[in-house]
């Protein structure tokens, strides 16, 4: 057994590694963004170069189609990196705009971060805070606060950092909502064990107002024999709200809408005859699909079905959905035998079923590494029918909005071989093959 001089000292080597990993990592962090910055320069020169091949454009509109040049350079850079880095778009897209932030107006910031001062976490804090600030107050922010981040951790930093912008912003707070409004957003995140968070971004007295909403109606179901945790009670109520018809609070929340489960999670009847068990939920308006293995739906076996947008969800709730929800599309893993799989040459309309056929197949956006869903893509002839392409299974494939414009933009090409595998080439020449998930089953 070691000494505690021994330990003291391998204390102190652990220490000092950690603190050179951690300002190595912050170093290759700070080259990261310099790297991703040259690459989405050189794709926004060779957009810029062309857009100003044709001289008869009025000056005016060569400054609008630079602006959506360089935002389209900004998106060209980001699937680049997601694809070569495997990370979501959103991240890359991120990683472009600090990188740009960071490089062209707070070398400083870049040079702590190159210099192991401070974290990639803490630098994107204090871009952050920058952004938005017209550009001497920005660096006023930064003269303030970068000695604040090499000392101190980022929630300390975050905290002052507010403090501080309210005090030196030379906007009023209420435009500045406005604009932060402009901004507001939903947005799905997949979680472990069929389960997923949804993440809404709005005004903070509409949160104020829809949190405190949640909690009332969540108190008038509380009960000696109900056994949900409140958080448990808001939630419910949160998605009956939105799946069902809302009920107002005048007409009466009813608790005979409201199932618990016991302590062992088996459902219990509190409410007498029609009450609904605790798997109910309010039948859902949105129209989404299942798809479910033949012996899963015919209770054979357990293998999980596919929520399209999701994943794999237990067998149980599969059945219960295809059984009980007619606003569900129910389709089994293979489709129906005569399904129509090409038109041909004989029209560019995609035919209903050839449409649900190619959204069981596709599930989302075929994109390397994009998990758009495909009831949310757009059906694009991979070869297009302008050229002879025809509209069949083999020569279409779903493709988000943001992937279908950078195709139509000839930035990204892809080509589609059989069994529905598509080959995307990236602008710089890289080359991913993105084949068909099997279906669950």
């Amino acid at each position: 057994m070691a000494t505690n001089a021994e330990q003291c000292v391998e204390l102190e080597r652990i220490s000092a590694l950690l603190v050179s990993l951690s300002a190595e990592k912050a170093r290759i962090d700070a080259e990261i963004a310099a790297t991703t910055e040259q690459l989405r320069e050189l794709f926004e020169e060779r957009l810029l170069d062309t857009m100003y091949s044709s001289e008869s454009r009025a000056k005016e509109e060569c400054i609008r189609q630079e602006r959506r040049k360089t935002n389209i350079a900004d998106t060209t850079t980001a699937t680049e990196i997601a694809c070569l880095l495997r990370i979501s778009e959103r991240a890359a897209h991120r990683l472009v705009q600090h990188s740009a932030l960071l490089v062209n107006h707070h070398p400083r910031t870049l040079s702590a971060l190159r210099g192991g001062e401070i974290s990639w976490n803490h630098a994107s804090a204090l871009l952050h805070e920058y952004a938005g600030l017209p550009h001497g107050t920005a660096a006023l922010v930064e003269d303030r606060l970068l000695p604040i981040a090499v000392t101190t951790t980022v929630s300390r930093l975050a905290y002052r950092a507010r403090k501080l912008r309210t005090e030196v912003h030379p906007d009023a707070l209420e435009g500045r909502r406005r604009a932060a409004s402009l901004r507001r957003r939903v947005d799905f995140e997949p979680a472990d064990d069929a389960m997923a968070w949804l993440h809404v971004l709005l005004d903070a007295t509409d949160a104020t107002a829809i949190d405190a909403r949640l909690t009332r109606l969540a108190r008038t179901l509380e009960a000696p024999e109900e056994r949900r945790t409140l958080p448990q009670l808001r939630t419910d109520v949160l998605t009956d709200l939105l799946l069902d018809d809302a009920p107002s609070e005048d007409s009466g929340w009813s608790a005979d809408r409201a199932p618990y489960t016991s302590d062992q999670g088996d459902a219990v009847d509190a409410a007498g005859p029609g009450r609904v068990g605790a798997e109910y939920h309010a039948p859902v308006r949105a129209h989404i699909n299942v798809t479910v293995p033949v012996l899963t739906l015919l209770a054979v076996d357990d293998a999980p079905a596919d929520l399209e947008g999701y994943g794999p969800i237990p067998a149980d709730i599969a059945r219960r959905l295809a059984a009980h929800a007619p606003s569900f599309t129910r389709l089994l893993t293979h489709p129906e035998t005569g399904a129509v799989l090409s038109v041909g040459r004989s029209s560019y309309a995609v035919p209903a079923d050839l449409k649900k056929w190619l959204r069981v197949r596709d599930r989302t956006c075929r994109h390397p590494g994009c998990s758009v869903p495909a009831s949310r893509c757009e059906l694009d002839h991979t070869r297009p029918w302008s050229q002879g392409g025809p509209t069949s299974h083999d020569n279409l494939a779903h493709l988000c909005r943001k992937h279908h414009m950078l195709k139509s933009e000839g930035i990204w090409h892809y080509e589609q071989e059989d069994g529905g595998v598509l080959t995307a080439t990236s602008p710089a020449g890289a080359v991913y093959e993105c084949g068909v998930e099997a279906p669950p089953g």
